[in-house]
């Protein structure tokens, strides 16, 4: 039996966002950024996420289950209608400059290992200009289509492990907490705004079809995502060994030119370039639709799709201002850094207004009766 579309996101549909948004990172530059933090030891730091994130995520999906309401109308609902202003204006920004930089590091990687003679404008306009097609299809589309990739991108990588498992030497791992532990701890504290995505995509919690399907579907993804970081982290020292792996911005791509499956087929990276871009371009759809979503909930707009156009034009212009991804390095490191407290420390921020507020409730109510 054929089901009536009815706009809103399963428990498959969500995972697969999350998934695109979070897992995808060990194809880009994150790990690069996770080996100056935790060098050889940086497959460790994702454990450290699932606490340092997973625990004041929890402590939001407490609040959204109390008030079902989404990440937006709950800091207007707590902090009022100036402080929630700012409040989400400031997330908006953070996820702008986030994506900022995400986009022109992807399109360096394209630049620099697949079309070297390319235009970086014309790369990014053209990558940009198929994110805008699919964001401006609405959420539903979005998700749809992440499900659609997701599984092959999966068992693509998977089939990548597998290729290059004859250059895995593991002993290149240890010793086994690099740094020490208490620097590995320090660091995740640091850099966990890298997979930060999953607060703030508790701003779609209306557009899922329930609670239960919500919290699920982010379970799910952000579990799978973290183990797949741990997985790839170690990986890729084992077959590049550190400090190799430390002046490599990108090995994902270095481990896809060097699979093969014997004699008569090596070379064979085109296939997974293919695929990461389709991922990639998903990806970023999601990440203009969400930084929409986001500066119309600031301004309390009830439309935001509009946005979606001039909001891409502004990612294309900021991508321009810089002639190479390098420069940004040493101010994305900060970046990230505030931006990991900051997030963090958010739902903790709600809990106590929402504790408050209540507190007060139950003093007037108490005082009404006496």
């Amino acid at each position: 039996m054929i089901k009536v579309a009815d706009g809103k996101m399963g428990t498959r549909e969500f995972t697969s966002i999350i998934l695109l948004s979070i897992g995808m990172k060990i194809t880009d530059s994150t790990p690069s950024q996770l080996y100056i933090a935790g060098e050889n030891a940086a497959w460790m730091m994702p454990l450290f996420f699932i606490i340092l994130i997973g625990v004041p995520f929890f402590i939001l999906l407490s609040l959204m289950k109390k008030h079902q309401k989404g990440l937006i109308d709950l800091i207007f609902s707590l902090t009022g209608k100036y402080l929630g202003t700012i409040i989400t204006f400031s997330l908006f920004l953070m996820l702008s400059i986030g994506v900022i930089w995400s986009v022109r590091s992807y399109i360096t990687i394209v630049n620099t290992a697949y079309f070297q003679q390319a235009p970086i404008q014309a790369l990014l306009f053209l990558m940009l200009l198929f994110c805008f097609f699919v964001a401006k299809r609405g959420l539903e589309t979005i998700s749809r289509s992440a499900w659609f990739i997701i599984p092959t991108i999966e068992i693509l990588l998977i089939v990548l492990i597998v290729s290059v498992w004859k250059e895995v030497d593991w002993m290149r791992i240890f010793p086994i907490a690099g740094p020490g532990f208490k620097q590995l701890i320090k660091e995740s504290a640091s850099t966990s705004g890298l997979f930060s995505e999953l607060i703030l995509l508790t701003a779609f919690f209306s557009f899922t079809r329930s609670y239960k399907s919500f919290r699920l579907a982010a379970f799910i993804g952000f579990t799978i995502s973290c183990f797949k970081m741990v997985l790839f982290l170690a990986l890729y020292v084992a077959v590049f060994d550190y400090p190799s792996t430390l002046k490599m911005l990108y090995p994902h791509q270095q481990l896809t030119r060097i699979a093969e499956f014997g004699e008569s087929m090596s070379h064979v990276e085109g296939v997974f370039f293919i695929f990461w871009m389709v991922g990639s371009i998903i990806r970023f759809s999601i990440y203009l639709y969400l930084i929409a979503f986001l500066f119309a909930g600031s301004l309390r707009l009830d439309k935001f799709e509009p946005l979606v156009l001039p909001l891409t034009g502004l990612i294309f212009l900021g991508a321009l201002l810089f002639e190479n991804v390098f420069i940004l390095n040493p101010f994305h490191r900060q970046f990230f850094s505030i931006v990991s407290w900051i997030l963090m420390l958010l739902p903790f921020i709600l809990w106590v207004i929402d504790w408050w507020k209540g507190r007060r409730k139950n003093e007037a109510s108490k005082s009404s009766l006496s």
